[in-house]
């Protein structure tokens, strides 16, 4: 099994969001995230994603009538911010969440989506209790961890791994939550396969060569006790 050095993945993400020029990479959020949205009072109230990608989140949590602020690795948000209205008054900070440290309860909503599944069983026990120890009491979550995930170069077909991962289990992810939310009511838990293949956009130069993945995301709409 190939192993490639994760490293070229921001600069992957650089390139993809800047040949996104509509500011639409991903395009309209998931259904669970829908459903989360579904369940959230409307604002006021201030929300936090790690991992903002091009804001389509962000886009619908402020449509509830949340303020809002995004992390991301790279400037993901470098179009969606002047294209977006619903994004005009985003705190957008450049950061690795590895290093990156939110505000204690400093949020109604905490958000980090297709974000998880890149971090080392290591990293993870670091990025858990940032996500855990930001949420308000009674503020509420929505997590996922892309599990059972494979992926193979489109023109050979070999697969790859990247080099920092944990590479979970549908079993696994949700032995993992549980572990992390026990001061959480889970409201809801929802398994979803998804098969995609990247580039999303026309960005040239990327530093790896075309690829496929699938997997399972595993999902947590949960909500901090008082």
């Amino acid at each position: 099994m190939k192993k490639v050095d994760s490293s070229v993945l921001k600069k992957w993400y650089d390139r993809e969001y800047s040949a996104c020029n509509n500011g639409t990479l991903f395009g309209e959020p998931r259904d669970e995230f829908k459903h989360f949205l579904s369940t959230l009072p409307d604002g006021p109230g201030s929300a936090l994603e790690l991992g903002c990608g091009d804001g389509r989140n962000l886009t619908a949590l402020a449509r509830k009538g949340y303020s809002l602020s995004g992390v991301d690795m790279v400037d993901s948000t470098v179009h969606s911010r002047k294209l977006n209205p619903w994004l005009k008054n985003l705190i957008f900070q450049q950061s690795d969440i590895l290093t990156y440290t939110p505000v204690q309860e400093g949020y109604d909503v905490l958000v980090c989506s297709e974000v998880l599944h890149f971090f080392s069983k290591d990293e993870l026990q670091r990025v858990m209790p940032k996500i855990i120890h930001s949420v308000k009491p009674g503020g509420y979550v929505f997590l996922d961890l892309l599990s059972d995930l494979t992926r193979f170069f489109q023109a050979t077909g070999e697969p790859f791994i990247w080099d920092k991962e944990a590479g979970f289990s549908i079993q696994d992810t949700e032995g993992f939550f549980d572990a992390w939310l026990g001061n959480f009511e889970i409201f809801a838990s929802n398994h979803f396969f998804d098969r995609q293949s990247w580039p999303l956009s026309k960005a040239e130069n990327l530093p790896i060569e075309p690829y496929t993945w699938q997997g399972t995301y595993v999902s947590v709409c949960a909500r901090k006790r008082k």
